[in-house]
């Protein structure tokens, strides 16, 4: 069974969420990062791993907040391990990032923003359906 990470990225007292688009697939629609941890891969390295690869954010840039869901997929044999994590420190409006790293993603050109929460836009492939659990403290 293949083990996934997704990663919710807040800033503001968790009032925006680190989104991103690809620059040369918008049809993919906004995205959060995530990505596949490798065989013999601690969950939590894959985590910091497909974070840096996706955003180029470091770790030291981050702080884990919780790691809000570990599910189990009904129609696919994987297991998604979904994280949320606070920025530290100001990043910018946004940016680009060119994916580095060994996977399906590496030379891509993510072009990253903050979207206020709740969203007004629907995350791709279901990614939003954990959100809930950080906006319980928003007004």
């Amino acid at each position: 069974m293949k083990h996934k990470v997704l990663a919710y990225i807040t800033r503001n007292e968790n009032a925006q969420l680190l989104v991103f688009d690809h620059q040369d697939f918008p049809e993919a629609g906004a995205q959060v990062p995530a990505g596949t941890v490798e065989d013999g891969e601690a969950v939590d390295v894959a985590l910091w791993r497909e974070v840096e690869e996706e955003s180029g954010l470091k770790r030291e840039q981050l702080q884990l907040a919780q790691k809000l869901a570990e599910v189990e997929s009904q129609e696919w044999p994987t297991v998604r391990h979904v994280f949320h994590l606070v920025a530290r420190e100001n990043l910018p409006e946004t940016w680009t990032h060119h994916v580095h790293g060994a996977g399906e993603d590496k030379g891509l050109v993510f072009v990253y923003h903050w979207e206020t929460l709740p969203l007004k836009i629907e995350l791709t492939n279901n990614q939003g359906q954990w959100l809930a659990q950080i906006q319980k403290g928003l007004k």
